[in-house]
């Protein structure tokens, strides 16, 4: 028989000061940066005891690791159900499962919510090598990966099945530029509409997945 967890008031209280640190984490450390918040910053905003952080992460350096894993994990187990409700109906196609992934990251950072700007700061701070993305991204991602490429292959089966991980590493890099590089492109492009970005990169990376699974000569399958 299966047991059943029954939390305790003590259990739900940590739970709640855990999570209210958390969100002050990413309020004021997306504010200002990692160096330019103190501790005691943290437990203000988040109205509890300032040695709360040391026990309940161990450090400030843990709970800015702790902020970008619990975005991180939410982020990837959307995905994951969008994935999933997709294949579930029979006449989904590449470019709608593309489009049901690519669209709630870009309208995220496009409406600059919280969520978006942690994971930007992910972004910046992995390509500064100010933090290790291996405790924060790697189970996870792996496992995206893992069903994004199930996904791919059950729209475009022609791809070799050795190549897909590579694909999914290049769909990845296409959503994650705008992360970045939002603001860029807003300047840059005339008329820039959010809508037309996500229609262009969903109609881009499907033809790049269709031409990659063509023969050599046309599409370019048989390369790498």
């Amino acid at each position: 028989m299966r047991s059943i967890e029954v939390k305790t008031n003590r259990d739900v209280g940590i739970e709640d000061v855990q999570s209210r640190l958390l969100d002050s984490a990413e309020k004021l450390f997306c504010q200002k940066g990692f160096d330019r918040v103190s501790v005691r910053e943290l437990t203000a905003e988040a109205n509890c005891n300032i040695a709360s952080v040391n026990y309940h992460f161990g450090s400030k350096e843990k709970l800015y690791t702790e902020m970008f894993r619990r975005q991180f994990t939410a982020m990837i187990n959307g995905h994951l159900e969008t994935i999933n409700c997709v294949l579930a109906d029979s006449e989904s196609t590449l470019e709608g499962m593309l489009r049901a992934v690519i669209e709630p990251a870009i309208r995220r950072i496009s409406q600059n919510e919280r969520g978006g700007q942690v994971m930007k700061l992910l972004i910046r701070e992995i390509m500064n090598q100010h933090i290790d993305p291996e405790p924060i991204c790697k189970e996870m991602k792996t496992k995206f990966f893992d069903e994004l490429g199930k996904a791919i292959l059950r729209f475009v089966p022609e791809i070799p099945e050795e190549k897909i991980l590579m694909v999914t590493f290049s769909f990845d890099g296409v959503v994650l530029h705008p992360f970045l590089f939002m603001d860029f492109y807003e300047n840059m492009m005339p008329g820039f509409e959010v809508g037309k970005l996500i229609e262009h990169m969903v109609k881009f990376v499907a033809a790049a997945i269709r031409g990659y699974a063509e023969p050599s000569g046309k599409g370019g399958g048989e390369c790498g």
